[in-house]
Formats: C-alpha cells, sequence, structure tokens
C-alpha cells in the first residue's frame, strides 16, 4: 500500500494518526495552522508511535514536495484543515481531505454543533480531493434525538478506519470519472460564547434541547443567565410536568425524586438534568441547591 504523509492541524486528527499507523502505513505528519497547544500533543502523539513529525507555520508547493522526499511518502491526506485554506495551496500534488460535514472553514468541532443544531438527519464522514474537488469516499451516520456533538464525533470515528483503509488501498482507482461526486462546501459564520445562551422567558423546550445537546461537549453545553451568574446546561429533557399558568422561566417543582423543573412557553416544562457552575457539576436538584432556587422563583 501507499505510504501517507498526514497533514494536521488539530488534535483532532490524533484518531487519523493511530489508524495509519495500525495499518503500517504512515510516513510522516506535517503539522500546521495549528495552536500551541494542538502543535505539543501532535507531537506527542506521533513520538509515542515513532513516526516522524514536522511542524510548519504554513504549507505550500515547496512545504509538501520537501515532506514528500524527506519521509518516502507517496500520497497526502489532511484531517479536516480549514479546506479553502487547502485550496488556495498552489502545489502539484494532490491533497485528499478526510472532512467532517461539509463545512469549508469550521473546525470538526463548530462543524459537529452545526449539524446538530441545524437539526440534520445525517452526519457523513468524507474524503475529498481537493485539486478536483471531488468526492471520493462518504460514510454517512443518522443524527438520532439523543446525540450530542461528542457521542455523534464518536460515531463517526468508528467509520474512519474503514475509510481510511479503503482510501489508501484504492488512491488511484477511486479517480473514476464515470463516479464523479462534486464536492460542493458552505460556509459557516463565526461561532462565539454568545450563541451559546438560551433564554427561558422565550425560547421554546426544543431550542433549549437542541442547543444543550450541540453545545454537548465541545463548547460545555447551553449558557443561562441566573442573575449575575452563568451556569452550563449539560442535560436537559422535556417532562409532563404541568405549568400552571405561571410564566415561563419559572421553578414548577423542586425535589430530590423530581429534580429541577422550569416551566417554558406554549404550557412546556424542561427538566435540568446536569447543570454545570463555578462551583461543580451537579444534577438539577443538588445545582437549585448550591444556587439557593426555590420553587416560584423565575430565572431571570
Amino acid at each position: 500500500m501507499k505510504k501517507i504523509v498526514l497533514i494536521a492541524c488539530s488534535a483532532a486528527a490524533a484518531p487519523a494518526i493511530e489508524c495509519l499507523v495500525q495499518m503500517n502505513v504512515l510516513a510522516g505528519v506535517l503539522i500546521t495552522y495549528c495552536s500551541e497547544s494542538d502543535a505539543q500533543q501532535l507531537a506527542g502523539i506521533t513520538q509515542h508511535f515513532g513516526v516522524p513529525h514536522a511542524s510548519q507555520a504554513h504549507i505550500d508547493n515547496d512545504v509538501l514536495a520537501s515532506a514528500k522526499q524527506n519521509w518516502q511518502g507517496d500520497e497526502f491526506i489532511s484531517y479536516h484543515l480549514p479546506y479553502e485554506l487547502l485550496r488556495n495551496v498552489q502545489s502539484e500534488q494532490d491533497v485528499v481531505q478526510v472532512q467532517v460535514a461539509q463545512y469549508s472553514n469550521a473546525t470538526v468541532e463548530h462543524a459537529l454543533f452545526q449539524t446538530i443544531h441545524s437539526q440534520q438527519s445525517h452526519c457523513v464522514l468524507s474524503a475529498v480531493s481537493i485539486k478536483h474537488q471531488q468526492v471520493l469516499l462518504s460514510h454517512s451516520v443518522a443524527v438520532e434525538s439523543e446525540d450530542t456533538a461528542g457521542t455523534l464525533h464518536k460515531k463517526l470515528l468508528t467509520q474512519l478506519p474503514s475509510l481510511l483503509q479503503q482510501l489508501v488501498s484504492e488512491f488511484d482507482s477511486l479517480y473514476d470519472a464515470q463516479s464523479f461526486v462534486q464536492f460542493a462546501p458552505e460556509t459557516l459564520s463565526s461561532l462565539d460564547e454568545s450563541h451559546l445562551f438560551t433564554n427561558l422567558q422565550t425560547d421554546s423546550a426544543e431550542q433549549v434541547i437542541i442547543l444543550t445537546r450541540a453545545a454537548n461537549p465541545y463548547f460545555g453545553g447551553a449558557r443561562l443567565h441566573i442573575g449575575k451568574a452563568v451556569c452550563q446546561l449539560m442535560q436537559v429533557s422535556l417532562t409532563e410536568q404541568p405549568t400552571f399558568g405561571v410564566k415561563a422561566g419559572t421553578v414548577v417543582a423542586l425535589s430530590k425524586s423530581g429534580g429541577l423543573i422550569i416551566a417554558l412557553r406554549n404550557e412546556q416544562t424542561l427538566k435540568l438534568d446536569v447543570v454545570s457552575s463555578a462551583e461543580g457539576v451537579f444534577d438539577g436538584y443538588r445545582f437549585a441547591m448550591q444556587a439557593k432556587l426555590q420553587a416560584g422563583m423565575n430565572l431571570k
């Protein structure tokens, strides 16, 4: 099989490194466009497996040609680099990008967040030829109603070994014009903490649940203001508890057995199952106790 030079920009590439090592095809790892902490993690992983690596502030034709020559590599695979950045590299070498979802400018974590937050039914792990903008391989997994970004990522990673195995063993034959599938990336707006806040006075239960799932674990859950404090919702669930006509955002039930239940608009109620705060991670009841919440209080 061909020897692979892997291009990585974050620690999210660690599973790809491990897969290629197990296949005995990894010639070296080129670390680029990477934070210092991620670069250190990637360097540590390559050292653990005895694989050569090099760090470059950017990549161009000379960098790629040098890595290929020095490490005796045959092909380049990148693991979820910014797609447009790769498109702008002027190189004779084609790079095949292993891509999570279809977003050109998103990190793996942001792509997973968006997939759940926009209520997509599936998420795709693809191998894309940068030079030809061609989807060479794709493995789709269903997004289920209980999935968080973390569980969806885990399901995608179960597809990674078979995708890499097929890609490496069938590299040349995958460029079959008769089965050409165009890769059509989408661009996402930037994501910052302001997008993670939920409002119990105005949001529906579905909105709160979806945001909480999308932001767990990589963005620390949905944010909620309670007075001047901010807590993070890690798991919430819809309940059948009646609202008794109270305003949205009001604590309608609080007990050890039943937990912390909040009234929302449209006569919906939501249980705060797991909440993180400055004091720690709690179930809803214990969070309410340390935050001094009581039934009848409105969380503003």
